[in-house]
């Protein structure tokens, strides 16, 4: 029915082809449908019935049905109630479940249409098909995956039985199944369906929807990062497109913006190298067609890319117009995926102005939002799906499918979102230990006046600690329960070192609630504690290991990466220098113009530690942590392996 807000607007093409159709018509029988309220007869409500079939049957559904329009559909619904038969009653819910659909209420649609399709009368009616066609919609759009799995054989089922309604002959369904992989980032799989489906459609010679599926499997490989057979796809599209098109459902001016559509895709792939003036004319080309052909969702995603596009070479106030407008249009028509990426964009142009603030307010509303949307998935169990979904022959691709999933955990991936977590539980807690501290402050010069709201605080903070400590056990957990599954030595080693960098995060959040001063830390007895807790990681080593900070306290700016540099020099240290035994040595003192830290072992070295190409991710890390902390760090052979930090105070 109506195009997902979910999806990609890239995408949606391939699926909601059929929807397309000059607004005109759909605004004449949505005036018609306006015009009769109130429904206080048979007759009227049987035109109403003849005109919502019309509208769903001519592919106007980008015409958004206005209060006057649900004026009518509730008097309607009134009237059934009243006076209507049994069927009639049926209808006046159906006709306002496709106005929730049509507003994209994903919600309501699932409400009125979930006890709608169990009702055997109902599904006798030609109408039910395109109320299933909603529901498939809106589970889709909430990521609903088994809901929308276990109706499509429903849906293939009635749209035959009342000659292909919603979807012509040569539509294979293999698109759904394509769209369901898609979404749950089994790229290959819906890469599979979609060539299965172009393939349908080039026997037919239906050339635009050959191009559609074509710019589909070419988004396939652009997610996946395989750029240059994603190039090949879209280019085999434009060719298609540049064709001759007779088409009984496209007029020439929609056709004209698909291939701006396939050729914007293109120029994405060049977004961060590409030329700057050719990929910003194509996204203006589709951004002028899009809002030529009325197509709302495909405007606001050009509007972030352009907002993209300016805001990586610098343009920071074109970057936020073009996002303002990303945020209204996605008013008018829900994305929280579009939301989201608004959300960050509008941090990152506001932290590179210095304006913190706000940067953290949308840093923090961005979460939110991907939160919400990582709630909506937790229902996701695609097992299931194998044992509901029997759909030409994918039995064994659902399988397939299913083993994918189990092992879907890419490490980069898991190790992003846990590096996301982190810094902003940083920036949280860092905030919230610096307002408790000016607060105690004042408390003991207005004790009196400011009792009750110490005590507010008090609870507040320690809300704070209790949902940061299960935060931090929850990810260290997840970590945890990932590892038995993981068959690849190099992913092990990033979900080792994963948990390493977690638990260093823990031990300060643990000593700093331990303490009655939250400002700074005792270094001393942090580093032993995670030099041990990293050493015991590995017992089939002997290790003698010394700190010597006596007096060095830090605050947590300083301490937070300090410790990540120490917890990346040990692991290095226990997995390449030693074999069975070996000393590890840590200094680290304060001078006047700040702190030195001195760490040496005296295994058997880096051969290659004065070529910086050679280095591996770790010491690249340890050099933009010192950076961090605005520092100058060197790494020697001595003896074994040496690394000195200075750094300011």
């Amino acid at each position: 029915m109506c195009p997902t807000a979910w999806v990609p607007k890239s995408i949606l093409v391939f699926f909601f082809l059929l929807a397309f159709h000059p607004l005109c018509k759909g605004q004449e029988l949505e005036q018609k449908v306006s015009a009769l309220n109130p429904i206080e007869t048979t007759q009227g409500f049987e035109k109403l019935r003849l005109y919502i079939h019309q509208l769903n049957t001519s592919r106007t559904h980008d015409v958004l049905w206005d209060t006057s329009f649900l004026a009518t559909l509730q008097s309607a619904k009134a009237w059934a109630d009243m006076d209507g038969d049994a069927t009639q009653h049926l209808l006046a819910d159906y006709f306002l479940l496709m106005y929730d659909d049509n507003h994209l209420n994903n919600d309501l649609v699932i409400e009125r249409g979930e006890p709608l399709i169990k009702q055997p009368a109902f599904m006798e009616l030609p109408e039910s098909i395109f109320a299933l066609f909603a529901l498939n919609s809106s589970y889709r759009r909430k990521g609903y995956h088994i809901q929308q799995i276990g109706i499509i054989n429903k849906l293939i089922e009635q749209n035959q039985r009342f000659g292909n309604l919603a979807r012509p002959g040569t539509y294979g369904y293999y698109n759904e199944l394509a769209l369901v992989y898609y979404n749950l980032g089994q790229y290959e799989l819906a890469r599979q369906n979609f060539k299965k489906q172009a393939e349908l459609f080039e026997q037919a010679h239906d050339v635009f929807r050959t191009s559609s599926m074509l710019n589909n499997v070419g988004l396939t490989f652009a997610k996946v990062q395989e750029t240059d057979s994603a190039r090949h796809y879209y280019k085999k599209a434009i060719a298609l497109l540049e064709q001759p098109i007779d088409d009984a459902y496209f007029t020439s001016d929609y056709i004209r913006h698909f291939k701006n559509v396939v050729s914007s895709n293109l120029a994405k792939l060049d977004l961060d190298t590409g030329d700057f003036h050719l990929i910003e004319t194509a996204f203006k080309n589709e951004l002028l067609s899009s809002k030529a052909v009325k197509e709302p969702r495909t405007t606001a995603q050009v509007y972030q890319n352009l907002a993209t596009l300016y805001y990586n070479h610098g343009e920071f106030e074109l970057a936020k117009h073009y996002n303002d407008s990303t945020m209204h249009f996605t008013k008018q028509f829900p994305n929280p995926v579009n939301r989201k990426e608004a959300y960050l964009l509008k941090a990152k142009i506001a932290l590179a102005e210095q304006q913190n603030d706000t940067a953290l307010y949308y840093f923090e509303r961005s979460i939110a939002m991907g939160d919400s949307l990582n709630r909506a998935n937790e229902a996701k169990n695609y097992s299931e799906a194998t044992a509901k979904y029997n759909f030409v022959k994918t039995g064994e691709a659902l399988e397939k499918n299913q083993k994918l999933l189990q092992e879907k955990e890419d490490a980069n991936l898991i190790q992003l979102v846990f590096l996301c977590i982190v810094a902003f539980l940083s920036v949280i807690i860092g905030y919230m230990l610096f307002k408790s501290n000016t607060s105690k402050k004042l408390i003991a010069t207005q004790k009196d006046k400011l009792q009750k709201g110490l005590k507010e605080k008090e609870v507040m903070l320690d809300e704070i600690h209790h949902r940061t400590k299960n935060t931090l056990q929850v990810v260290s957990g997840i970590l945890e329960l990932q590892r038995s599954k993981i068959d690849s030595e190099t992913h092990a080693k990033i979900y080792e070192e994963s948990q390493n960098y977690l638990q260093s995060m823990s031990l300060i959040h643990k000593l700093l609630y331990a303490q009655e001063d939250v400002s700074t830390i005792n270094m001393e007895d942090y580093l032993q504690k995670l030099g041990q807790l990293l050493i015991d990681h590995y017992p089939n080593i002997s290790v003698a290991y010394q700190v010597v900070a006596h007096t060095v306290q830090l605050d947590y700016k300083k301490a937070n990466p300090l410790a990540l540099i120490v917890c990346e020099l040990i692991t290095n240290s226990l997995k390449h220098a030693f074999q069975h035994s070996g000393s590890i040595r840590i200094q680290l003192s304060k001078h006047q113009e700040g702190y030195r830290l001195s760490y040496a072992d005296n295994g058997k070295g880096f051969e290659a530690v004065g070529d910086t190409t050679a280095y591996n991710t770790g010491l690249h890390l340890i050099t933009m942590l010192a950076e961090d902390l605005d520092g100058e760090v060197q790494f020697f052979n001595k003896n074994g392996f040496h690394c000195t930090l200075n750094f300011k105070d």
